[in-house]
């Protein structure tokens, strides 16, 4: 039994998304690069953190997700979680617990851009592959092969170094992928007038 029910983006994407027709594909991509011009988004370095569950228990706490996503950003990939919505808890945990910088996408992708968006990070970490998952929909619209690690397919117990380690080798293995320097917040130092 789900937790819960389909979700309104879900059936969006099941019902609006046709890849052939033209207008649709044009939507998608002015959606997808307004999308990435406002939040700046790197293609060439992007790792998609999407928390969200849609079973009745998340495989993984938000602290765990953090952890990967700080070790993926010490890297110098660029992380963005990624949600069903803004205000959903479980995006906002795993961004409040991260030590890093990350970009927050959590009900701010179309359903027109999330296939591009998949389409174009290197990695996807998700919580559950289930049918009425918007990221489950988009990935099978795209057929993209964007490498993903579905974390409720593993042990509950599996480590999140596991993880990270299994996140590198994927992101080893992406061509033109490349991590940049790490991304940090920098406060101004404060200098005394004199």
């Amino acid at each position: 039994m789900r937790a819960n029910p389909l979700s309104p983006l879900s059936e969006e994407l099941a019902t609006a998304l046709v890849p052939d027709e033209p207008s649709v594909v044009a939507r998608a991509d002015a959606d997808y690069d307004e999308l990435a011009a406002f939040h700046g988004i790197e293609r060439e370095r992007l790792v998609l953190i999407h928390p969200d569950s849609h079973d009745a228990a998340p495989a993984w706490p938000a602290e765990r997700y953090a952890d990967v996503a700080d070790q993926l950003a010490a890297d110098g990939w660029q992380i963005a979680i990624v949600g069903d919505a803004p205000d959903h808890g479980r995006t906002g945990a795993v961004l409040g617990a991260m030590q890093t910088a990350a970009l927050f996408l959590a009900g701010a992708v179309t359903p027109h851009a999330l296939p591009r968006l998949i389409a174009h990070a290197r990695l996807l970490v998700c919580d559950d592959a289930a049918a009425s998952s918007p990221v489950t929909a988009a990935r099978a619209l795209c057929a993209c092969g964007t490498p993903h690690i579905v974390l409720a397919d593993l042990p509950r117990d599996t480590a999140s170094d596991a993880i990270v380690a299994r996140a590198r080798a994927l992101l080893s293995n992406t061509g033109d992928a490349h991590p940049g320097r790490p991304f940090t917040l920098h406060m101004p130092a404060t200098h005394e007038s004199a």
